[in-house]
């Protein structure tokens, strides 16, 4: 028998593969759940189980048994694994236990203050709540224990951007791609607010300079076909297609796209085609949906809404299917179904000025000017207010960089010349090739000049050939291969 709990890692892997061997067809998660259980009976003291059994519970929604196995893991280690207490925090915080995962997630703090996710997912957790300066502080902490770390950085480069403070964002985003070059999200949420700040060129160059995977390349692609770059995006989505052939948002983005400049058979298709790599994705459903109705397709338009809505009718998606469903009975006339539906969408999303405007401009529209204004001082009434201010700024500095004279020249709090801004946006974009960056140009909206090659990228370090990318209408699901059960001795 195996006495050492490093064993455990090799355990699950090899006790998964000889099932998965043995018994083909036995469900996954059946066998992992098994495995994971077998190494909770050998080695209890080994937290690593506890987590990933509870991880594949909630993935199933057995939250009430992912709950019993971390509160079992964290009497198993006496309350010292902190990963274990900050997986229980947020599962707690998913079903909407806020009060309990705060105390989860000091406790996961508490057990190793160096615990980065911990900090980080309190954080967050207080951002959610409207918490501005608590997340603030519990970020700092983290920064302050446990060193630089991408994910805070990200973080607090969104809440500068949120705050129009755009050059803390830029040095923010900057030491967030610091720490790990190699991470996606932090390149494409700094190219996403400076396409925000409508400075195209700085984010072509970012997307250019971003580590490649499916999210680059759907964003950069939507990126390219706003600017007017229909081709180049259309290129873009289909790179990230022939990489990632099971990932349903890039198709869904090209069939809104051909939809716009193509013709609505195409986009159908797409469509078709994501709804068959991926049934569950409720926002292709919703897309598709909403293209029917442009076409006049009322019923199929509803039928498509159905669907998304059987898949998940809590979800952020669900909301917001429900609110495009509802103006679509406003637009036929339906007043009272389109009543329903908008309110059905804000009792999942409150928050959505979008569907109490319109909701408000349906009655302003019949006639019932103070029943509208009545939906619009409701809003006003429930809405989370967030007060922030930049007085966190110079005291998070000691924390982050000791090199106060230099940061402070580049998060100037004072009013600034715009050249002075400019060449803090040079010297933060300035790249490891040495490219600079303008903010500003005659040219922002033309192709990059950095000498980046998208065909030859593609060639070189893809083996893809640009010119022959098409996406494969036929589903054909991978049948299965026959194998023979044998009996566990």
């Amino acid at each position: 028998m195996l006495k050492h709990s490093s064993y455990s890692k090799r355990y699950i892997y090899h006790s998964t593969t000889y099932f998965r061997q043995r018994y083909f067809g036995v469900d996954e998660i059946e066998v992992c759940n098994f495995c994971v259980q077998k190494c909770i009976y050998y080695w209890p003291e080994d937290g690593r189980a506890y987590v990933a059994l509870g991880k594949a519970l909630s993935k199933q929604s057995k939250t009430a048994e992912a709950r019993a196995v971390y509160e079992k893991g964290c009497q198993a280690t006496q309350g010292e694994n902190p990963y274990i207490w900050q997986c229980w925090a947020v599962l707690e915080d998913k079903m909407g236990n806020t009060r309990r995962a705060r105390e989860l997630f000091d406790a996961a703090t508490v057990a190793d203050k160096k615990h980065i996710a911990a900090w980080h997912g309190w954080g967050v957790l207080e951002l959610k709540q409207g918490n501005i300066s608590k997340a603030r502080h519990l970020l700092a902490k983290g920064l302050k224990f446990c060193g630089g770390n991408e994910y805070i950085y990200q973080t607090l480069a969104r809440l500068e951007a949120k705050a129009s403070r755009y050059e803390q964002a830029r040095y923010l985003f900057r030491q967030a791609t610091k720490c790990n070059p190699k991470s996606c999200a932090s390149w494409l949420a700094w190219a996403q607010m400076e396409m925000q700040q409508e400075n195209n060129r700085a984010a072509r160059q970012l997307f250019e300079a971003s580590p490649k995977n499916r999210f680059a390349w759907h964003v950069w692609g939507l990126f390219e076909a706003k600017m007017g770059n229909v081709e180049k995006g259309r290129k873009l989505l289909k790179i990230g297609h022939a990489l990632n052939p099971r990932d349903p948002v890039l198709l869904q983005s090209l069939a809104l796209l051909e939809y716009e400049y193509s013709t609505a058979n195409l986009a159908r298709q797409l469509f078709r085609r994501a709804s068959e790599l991926d049934p569950r994705h409720q926002p292709v459903w919703t897309a598709w949906g909403w293209m029917e109705w442009k076409e006049g397709n009322i019923a199929t338009a509803r039928k498509l809404y159905q669907k998304a809505l059987s898949i998940n009718s809590t979800s952020e998606t669900a909301a917001r299917c429900l609110q495009a469903w509802g103006v679509l009975e406003q637009r036929i006339g339906n007043l009272s179904a389109a009543r329903r539906l908008f309110r059905s969408s804000l009792n999942i999303n409150s928050q959505s000025y979008v569907t109490w405007m319109t909701w408000a401009s349906l009655e302003e529209n019949q006639g019932n000017s103070v029943r509208a204004e009545e939906i619009r001082d409701l809003y006003f009434q429930q809405r989370t207010e967030v007060v922030d201010d930049a007085s966190w700024v110079m005291g998070l500095l000691d924390i982050i960089d000791p090199a106060l004279d230099r940061i402070r020249s580049v998060l100037n709090l004072d009013p600034a010349s715009q050249q002075s801004r400019l060449d803090s946006l040079r010297t933060i974009l300035e790249g490891e090739n040495g490219n600079n960056i303008d903010e500003e140009s005659d040219s922002n909206d033309m192709e990059s000049e950095s000498g980046f090659d998208v065909d030859a990228f593609c060639i070189e370090r893809l083996s893809l050939d640009p010119s022959k990318l098409q996406v494969q209408m036929e589903f054909s699901p991978p049948s299965p291969v026959k194998r023979s059960r044998e009996k566990v001795l």
